[in-house]
């Protein structure tokens, strides 16, 4: 038993990097204080998203008791079925996609091309224009509802899915020409030269060669694009006014009134808005995390 557990100990000492028996008690204090504080993030973090997912699970009645219950008493999804049947869920769920996924193609396609010409081309006023791009998403955008209300409305768009659609682009473009420029900076010129030299044109070179190395820097972009789009909320409010155009966060807003608040149907509804970005950032973070670090690292 003595020889198994020195054994053990021994694992446990290699693990932690410790060679002397006087090292063990001040690196087990770091460690251990370093996993109570990492425990306590993520306890902090999650909260708020656990309490909004049980309180979807229960009745109105036992939202509103007291003591508040961290768990419900009889987990139901009466909640769920109630924002679908009786309000146009379906149709605020569509909303959010077409805008959403409309959007994060085109920043998609017309960033990672920027991107690219930014990276690999010098012309007359190129970093005035990049800066005039990027600089243009520095503006706080509650600055922008006005004036942006105005065009839509004198475009006779407003209350539209293609008023969102050009708003979030405007805010979202700038950021995917950013995350692009830099990525395709850390791609190696050489590569374009000896595309060109086994006979590919540059376009060639670019959507043979260069795309599938951007891969994780397209990825981000997109995530992130639509995540941004997907959330968005004081601009979906300011420029639509009817189920036709309304998204998600408009729609779960709904639910508070001047005098009461659905808190059960909020709950369901938020959970059903937050899902993509849960998701997104549960089993795509490595993507966004490599698409924003690796253009930081020149070749």
């Amino acid at each position: 038993m003595s020889t198994t557990n020195d054994t053990l100990v021994g694992r446990v000492r290699s693990h932690l990097g410790l060679s002397t028996d006087e090292e063990w008690p001040a690196v087990v204090r770091e460690r251990l204080f370093a996993y109570a504080v990492l425990v306590l993030y993520v306890v902090v973090v999650w909260f708020p998203i656990y309490y909004i997912f049980i309180t979807s699970l229960k009745t109105s009645g036992e939202v509103l008791n007291t003591p508040v219950t961290f768990f419900p008493h009889t987990a139901t999804i009466q909640n769920y079925v109630d924002i679908f049947a009786n309000r146009p869920f379906a149709t605020y769920t569509m909303n959010s996609l077409v805008v959403a996924v409309t959007t994060t193609v085109i920043c998609v396609t017309l960033g990672t091309i920027s991107g690219y010409t930014f990276s690999r081309f010098t012309f007359l006023g190129n970093k005035s224009l990049l800066l005039s791009i990027v600089g243009a998403r520095m503006i706080p955008p509650i600055a922008l509802i006005v004036p942006f209300f105005d065009i839509m409305a004198g475009l006779g768009i407003y209350n539209t899915q293609i008023a969102l659609i050009l708003t979030y682009t405007f805010f979202n473009l700038p950021f995917a020409v950013w995350i692009m420029k830099n990525f395709f900076d850390g791609v190696p010129e050489s590569l374009d030269e000896q595309a060109q030299i086994d006979g590919c044109s540059r376009w060639e070179g670019f959507v043979k060669v260069i795309l599938p190395m951007a891969k994780p820097g397209i990825a981000a972009t997109a995530i992130l694009a639509f995540i941004f789009s997907w959330n968005e909320f004081v601009f979906a409010l300011v420029l639509t006014s009817s189920e036709a155009a309304q998204t998600l966060p408009v729609a779960v807003s709904l639910f508070v009134a001047d005098d009461f608040v659905d808190w059960a149907h909020l709950a369901a509804g938020g959970m059903i808005a937050a899902l993509p970005g849960i998701l997104f950032g549960l089993f795509f973070q490595r993507y966004i995390v490599s698409g924003l670090t690796q253009g930081a690292v020149k070749e």
